[in-house]
């Protein structure tokens, strides 16, 4: 998401499993091929997923040297088929065979895991729109990416309602996420959602139900900073937004209409160390009565995150980001201090004006880059502020893409009811009570999914209550794992592992300035189509 870190929510690239996809004739490809005099040794296991659709599984590690991938020590690595049957074993893999390679822990046939039924998977089969993402993301690797991305049924299209977990990107990362839904029950009383696996990456998803709130016809109803259920109503416009510049842009925030507000490039291109960040200045006439109001936006990040994910974390590091996925950030210290980094940089800080200075008093976590969040924030009015409610929003220069926002001074805390999904089946319509089960209630279950995939889930809301509203939040929760491919298998310019510094966000935010529109225009483009 995406992507889109702190131990709250942010997440990276780890996990267990071996899935399989389909790809196109592999002869197209070209994978770049490391130095004659140079090798890597990666101690973690390593799962490399081949562009033919199988897959072949290093559980103790292995060896790059030249243009091919060996096991490491006196053991040989395992090669799965389509259907995830073991088809024998491998002592050496040529480096041109290989569309990505994943970091795994070695626990990929535990009981707690469960892999997505393939069995509507015809071995052999082409998918010739996935081989022309394969291809340029082979070549290019920054491409679409960023978790679950769930999708809603609207007259038999499908409609992006979400994206799960979009930071989850390691084991210790996962976080529970709460996205609004627009999608409401058939006539029938049911919930129909598709959950898709559209990057090249493997989702590790732990838990996935609803929380049905109900409100009154006036409220509108969503999620909190906090992952939790709020009910809003008394919707005002800023009487005043003010960007850095002192651009007015009250009309870019009044609607949610697809007209958003980024970072002026002006402001883009002198972010520094010293000031890496953009504010808005907005001002609200003061509700009276009111002790606490809620700003309410409908936003989301934009592809710097990406960037920093797929080239200062995974690129530059190359083959030595497995063993920084798999291992390191398996371990409380090197997590903790990047999750604090994150924490520290990322994400939008909420402050109002006391009187005597912007107070902070809210943290709103990054969301990802794919679909718009809807997201309330509670604000408390002080007594030294006026008749005026005053905030600032601040964050990383050109972090957020940012549709509306509104004052609601009606807040209330609604009561929700959890359901869990009732049926689960494949694209093929095949039910899958085994990947079910893994979904029912966040545990130590995991429901695996790999690129291409996608499920069907059905949830009995039961008919629509007289006299109220109702509207649906999504519970997910799980973690990712991004494949290493392309440009990021070489080792003839291999980085040290990601180190957690101002330096790493100034360098970011210099590569995001030179790549933002030819990343903005292949991301979308690049999703891998689900069969």
């Amino acid at each position: 998401m995406r992507p889109s870190v702190c131990l709250t929510a942010f997440a990276l690239i780890t996990g267990p499993a071996l899935a399989c996809a389909v790809y196109g004739n592999p002869e197209v490809f070209e994978v770049p091929r490391p130095a004659a005099a140079d090798s890597v040794e990666v101690t973690t296991a390593v799962r490399a997923h081949l562009l033919d659709g199988q897959t072949v599984f290093f559980r103790h590690g292995m060896m790059a040297r030249r243009d091919t991938l060996y096991a490491l020590g006196d053991t040989t690595a395992r090669r799965y088929g389509l259907n995830l049957a073991d088809v024998g074993p491998v002592t050496a893999l040529p480096l041109d065979s290989v569309l990505g390679l994943e970091s795994v822990k070695d626990n990929v046939n535990g009981g707690a895991t469960v892999f997505l039924s393939l069995v509507d998977v015809a071995a052999g089969a082409i998918v010739v729109g996935a081989a022309i993402v394969a291809i340029e993301c082979i070549n290019n690797p920054k491409c679409f990416g960023s978790c679950p991305t769930i999708y809603s049924d609207s007259a038999g299209a499908p409609v992006l309602e979400a994206e799960g977990f979009s930071y989850s990107i390691a084991p210790i990362f996962e976080a529970p996420d709460l996205d609004r839904l627009r999608a409401q029950p058939d006539s029938n009383g049911v919930v129909r959602l598709e959950v898709r696996d559209e990057a090249y990456e493997t989702h590790y998803i732990n838990h996935i139900g609803l929380l049905e709130v109900r409100h009154d016809s006036d409220e509108f109803a969503l999620t909190d900073d906090h992952n939790r259920p709020i009910a809003v109503r008394d919707f005002q416009a800023p009487a005043t937004a003010r960007d850095r510049l002192g651009h007015d842009v009250r009309e870019v925030l009044a609607r949610a209409d697809g007209q958003v507000y980024r970072t002026p490039d002006q402001v883009l291109s002198r972010a520094d160390s010293a000031d890496p960040n953009d504010y808005l200045d907005l001002t609200f006439p003061r509700a009276p009565g009111r002790d606490t109001v809620a700003m309410v936006f409908r936003m989301r990040n934009s592809l710097l995150n990406t960037v920093l994910l797929y080239e200062l974390m995974l690129g530059d590091p190359g083959l030595r980001s497995l063993d920084w996925v798999g291992r390191d950030l398996n371990e409380i210290g090197p997590a903790t201090r990047l999750g604090r980094w994150y924490a520290a940089h990322m994400g939008m800080r909420v402050l109002v004006w006391d009187g005597t200075a912007y107070r902070q008093v809210a943290h709103i976590i990054d969301t990802g880059p794919v679909a718009w969040k809807d997201v309330a924030v509670r604000v408390p009015v002080f007594e030294g502020g006026g008749d005026s409610i005053r905030v600032r929003l601040s964050y990383v220069a050109d972090d957020w893409r940012i549709d509306q926002i509104r004052l609601a001074s009606g807040v209330r805390t609604p009561e929700s009811r959890a359901i869990a999904p009732a049926t689960l089946t494949t694209s093929s319509g095949q039910a899958d009570s085994a990947a079910l089960d893994r979904l029912r209630a966040p545990d130590a279950q995991y429901l695996v999914t790999s690129s291409g995939q996608r499920f069907f889930l059905t949830f009995a809301a039961g008919p629509n209550p007289a006299g109220t509203s109702r509207t649906f939040l999504l519970a997910s929760q799980g973690y990712y794992i991004e494949w290493l491919r392309g440009s990021w298998l070489r080792t003839d310019r291999l980085a040290s592992t990601f180190t957690p510094t101002d330096d790493a966000l100034v360098s970011t935010l210099r590569r995001w300035r030179s790549e933002q529109t030819d990343l903005e225009r292949r991301f979308a483009a690049t999703r891998v189509p689900v069969r």
